[in-house]
């Protein structure tokens, strides 16, 4: 038999379930959504956790949202839903000014290096629960990261600015809930450890290159 501890953790994760799925089905809002996982942290009984939900019904099946039907434009702006599911975008794919990025207990690639893009800014409307969103872009792009992290992370693995205007602005915003955002800076083709070797070099040209600007000292 499960201890009253094992108890109440196995209904906090169920509870979190149940509100990833009627926020992924716009029964419930971001606002809704961030208060009631917060209420289910705080609650000390089963009995609580199972009120913060009742309102809301479990999923009845789990199938996959296929590739080719998880975006859909609406106007000007597209959106990316992922539930239970995993997505990746990449190659020469044509990309909106603004696209809602929305995966709950799932997974995501966006890659951007070779994608097909508008002109002007782009913006991505971030929101994440229980899922992970990889995000990969070229160096020489400027990112407005904006993203916030309720017991989840955001992690940017970029080089140093390269010098000069930047080739294209992207502008995050959202919320990461119980998950994690990585943001990678890598070439067309590149791979992890491409990159991370790139921008140790990177960093490494930049601290000589202000080293050799600093006047020299009196002897």
């Amino acid at each position: 038999m499960d201890s009253p501890a094992g108890q109440l953790q196995r209904a906090r994760e169920q509870a979190r379930g149940r509100l990833g799925d009627g926020y992924a089905q716009d029964l419930i809002d971001q606002d809704t959504l961030d208060e009631r996982l917060e209420a289910v942290e705080r609650a000390a009984t089963v009995a609580e956790i199972d009120a913060i939900v009742a309102d809301l019904r479990p999923v009845e099946t789990t199938a996959l949202v296929p590739a080719s039907t998880a975006v859909a434009v609406s106007g000007p702006a597209a959106r990316m839903r992922v539930l239970f599911s995993s997505i990746d975008r990449t190659g020469a794919w044509h990309v909106s000014p603004r696209t809602h990025v929305r995966v709950v207990f799932g997974n995501a690639t966006i890659d951007l290096r070779q994608a097909v893009l508008p002109g002007g800014p782009i913006e991505l409307d971030v929101h994440l629960v229980c899922g992970n969103l990889d995000l990969i872009i070229p160096p020489g792009w400027q990112l407005d990261n904006d993203c916030g992290a309720l017991l989840g992370s955001v992690e940017q693995l970029s080089g140093p600015p390269p010098p000069g205007k930047p080739r294209q602005v992207l502008r995050l915003r959202g919320r990461v809930i119980f998950s994690s955002l990585t943001i990678h800076e890598r070439l067309p083709g590149e791979n992890a450890w491409g990159a991370r070797k790139r921008r140790k070099r990177e960093h490494k040209a930049l601290a000589e290159r202000s080293a050799r600007a600093l006047p020299a000292g009196d002897d």
